[in-house]
């Protein structure tokens, strides 16, 4: 079995067959299709349409065969395919970039989740990518389960982060085009050293028959190592400051509800930079219906039971006082009116008319 899995892993690294210019001929027009595809599915924020684009994209080879390369020794062959990739890469940015200015999208516009969904890498995509690259390798040597190929290609996101990169520097946001190229660069990276350990439990390690082959292989899988290594800072630091916002975000809801106690406050958004050390909090707070009928400032329509403490001081305990806090709140009448009855009673607290009754 050793002997065949390696001449299958040969087989990926020859992925051209005899007729290389032919085969980068078709890669370059189901990338380009993919591109635009891609963008126009990311533009519209359509998850179905950005999907087609992941099964059209025909990247995934070059980089099983970058694996396959480092696997056996043919360091040279790795860097020339690594080449051909980063470099299709970068093209396919520039395209994405182009096909916005080609349909004249209005400057300015909300970018869409999609978009903005590929601008947020962490150590979960990270292990996606792993998982991916290993399903990938795995359908490659055993070509029976070829019906698994279209779900590594769709785990394994390639070409829509290049997508978003180039919609987002058309737009001119070039810190999340950054994030969305390091997403990329997670999923092209995860995929070689996935796809490498794959080859080399399949039988690939018989090709160590040569010292000089040993040292290229060595020098290959350290590098791609290195490089992952490197990576793992990068996400890790980023998926720690996630963490830091959704707990900061989650004090200071739970703070704002235990101040609140029964008087309805609706928490419309809470957003915290714990690196810029920023929190903004939007609230809407109900007067009571009588306070239609009443002059007077906010601040003296408020119900007493929320008037006790502050709610800067509230936020500021949770969170520390080295955060600059905003606090954007509006007010609105509101009243529970029950028939037969003259006198509107208090709506309870999280509109829970319904529940209650």
């Amino acid at each position: 079995m050793s002997l065949q899995n390696f001449s299958v892993t040969k087989e990926i690294l020859k992925f051209e067959g005899n007729d290389p210019t032919s085969y980068w001929r078709r890669f370059s027009m189901l990338l380009a299709l993919s591109v635009v595809v891609a963008t126009m599915g990311l533009i519209r924020d359509s998850e179905a349409v950005v999907i087609a684009a992941m099964l059209m994209a025909p990247m995934m080879t070059p980089i099983l065969g970058i694996a396959a390369a480092v696997t056996v020794g043919r360091i040279r062959r790795a860097f020339v395919l690594v080449i051909v990739v980063l470099a299709a890469a970068g093209l396919s940015t520039l395209q994405a970039w182009f096909v916005i200015f080609a349909v004249d999208v209005p400057n300015g516009i909300h970018l869409p989740a999609q978009v903005l969904a590929r601008t947020d890498p962490g150590l979960e995509d990270l292990f996606i990518a792993l998982a991916a690259g290993v399903a990938g390798a795995y359908v490659q040597i055993n070509k029976a389960e070829v019906s698994l190929l279209p779900g590594a290609a769709i785990g394994v996101s390639l070409v829509p982060p290049l997508a978003s990169a180039g919609i987002l520097l058309y737009f001119d946001d070039y810190t999340f085009a950054y994030e969305a190229l390091v997403l990329f660069t997670t999923n092209f990276g995860a995929i070689i050293l996935a796809a490498s350990v794959v080859y080399l439990l399949s039988g690939a390690k018989t090709v160590f028959y040569s010292s000089q082959r040993r040292v290229q292989f060595t020098s290959g899988i350290l590098s791609v190592v290195l490089f992952m290594g490197i990576l793992l800072v990068q996400l890790g630091h980023a998926t720690y400051t996630r963490y830091q916002k959704q707990e900061a975000e989650v004090q200071i809801s739970d703070a704002i509800a235990e101040w609140a106690g029964e008087h309805p406050i609706e928490i419309v958004r809470i957003d915290v930079e714990p690196q810029q050390k920023i929190a903004e909090v939007w609230l809407i707070v109900d007067l009571p219906i009588e306070a239609s009928y009443r002059v007077g400032s906010v601040a003296e329509l408020l119900p007493p039971g929320i008037r006790r403490e502050e709610i800067r001081d509230v936020i500021f305990d949770n969170i520390g006082h080295e955060y600059s806090v905003a606090v954007r709140y509006q007010t609105r009448i509101a009243g529970l009116f029950l028939y037969g009855t003259e006198k509107a009673l208090p709506v309870p607290a999280g509109s829970s008319v319904l529940r209650d009754r």
